[in-house]
């Protein structure tokens, strides 16, 4: 009785910590290096759009199958996967992908070097 006492209050504590690492990976990975000087930067899980004095957080996974949209292609971000495009602002240009990136509601630091990504 006093092992499962002790198996259970071992699996409590290794859950509660996992459980903590994970949101500090996801408020880590939701503060990103901010280049204004930059039109567009991927990142693992965000594409960061600078253009016409805005700027711009949209996901990085295609809509297609996710993969992830890492490069531009004739000004458009392109799905190394299967060829989808989209525009800058997150819209389809050409398929198979049929629902554009979804945007993503963030703010620059007060100094301009980071954006925070609200999730």
């Amino acid at each position: 009785m006093i092992t499962v006492g002790i198996a259970s209050f071992i699996v409590f504590i290794w859950n509660k910590l996992t459980l903590n690492q994970i949101d500090l990976i996801k408020k880590k990975e939701n503060i990103l290096p901010f280049n204004k000087n930059k039109q567009v930067s991927f990142f693992e899980n965000y594409i960061v759009v600078n253009q016409n004095e805005t700027t711009s957080v949209l996901t990085s996974h295609c809509t297609h199958l996710g993969c992830k949209i890492n490069k531009m292609k004739n000004g458009r971000l392109a799905c190394p996967c299967h060829g989808s495009e989209y525009d800058l602002n997150g819209k389809v240009l050409k398929g198979p992908a049929y629902r554009n990136l979804e945007k993503l509601s963030s703010k620059i630091s007060t100094d301009g070097t980071h954006i925070e990504i609200d999730i």
